[in-house]
């Protein structure tokens, strides 16, 4: 048993995960850059939480529509930190923002670490294939090759081939991507495609290389995104 709740949260009792379980879960990552979590979180969860966020969506995403996006025509990335501060509630659980879980994997790959953003990501329908790109900056990678990013994804709504999957480069974390042009040089990348059921979630390595994939469906996709990041040199 250990204390959790992560930096600057509330200690509170956790049964460690089975040794294990954990080394199988920390090799996954180390060979794929992502863990696959199968009925990971309760669908009544799951289902408060997509309550919640409805009428967050409905006034976020019509604003940030009408206005430029670095996440491509018809995407939609909403910052959940003021309405988590506010409201608390189920986008708040414990369950999805400190889960006792991810945080002693975090634990483990990053050492010390900070909480990093809270978002939604929603290609609406319509939205194209995003670019190619890892969750790094250009000062990572002068840096040692090292995990500097963890991000949990939780969906709220059954991904599948036609709603516009999270495609990841299975490998790509152990890789610099300098000139991430060079990819487009390559007759065919074979990403994996997360395909979810609500319940499930992703725990991935921010290096990986990654892209949203088209919605073809009525509605949105929604995924959301917890991230943790590294503390380096006291910072």
């Amino acid at each position: 048993m250990r204390t959790s709740g992560g930096p600057g949260g509330k200690l509170t009792c956790v049964m460690a995960i089975d040794p294990e379980r954990k080394s199988a879960w920390l090799y996954e990552l180390d060979l794929n850059g992502f863990i696959l979590f199968r009925n990971f979180l309760p669908l009544d969860l799951i289902e408060q939480m997509a309550e919640q966020f409805r009428p967050i969506f409905l006034g976020e995403s019509k604003r940030l529509l009408e206005a430029s996006s670095v996440r491509g025509p018809e995407r939609v990335s909403i910052d959940l930190a003021p309405y988590l501060k506010a409201l608390r509630g189920p986008l708040d659980d414990d369950r999805f923002r400190r889960n006792p879980v991810v945080l002693e994997i975090v634990d483990a790959v990053l050492g010390s670490w900070r909480y990093g953003c809270t978002k939604a990501e929603c290609p609406m329908p319509g939205s194209q294939y995003m670019t190619w790109h890892a969750d790094t900056t250009d000062e990572d990678q002068e840096k040692p090759l090292r995990p500097r990013r963890i991000t949990f994804n939780v969906p709220l709504v059954d991904i599948n081939d036609a709603n516009g999957p999270l495609e990841i480069v299975p490998g790509s974390h152990r890789m610099r991507h300098k000139d991430i042009r060079r990819i487009y040089k390559v007759p065919q990348v074979h990403g994996a495609k997360m395909l979810l059921h609500r319940g499930d979630a992703i725990l991935r390595d921010g290096n990986g290389l990654h892209r949203g994939t088209p919605n073809l469906t009525g509605a949105p996709r929604i995924l959301l995104d917890q991230t943790y990041r590294a503390i380096e040199d006291g910072t």
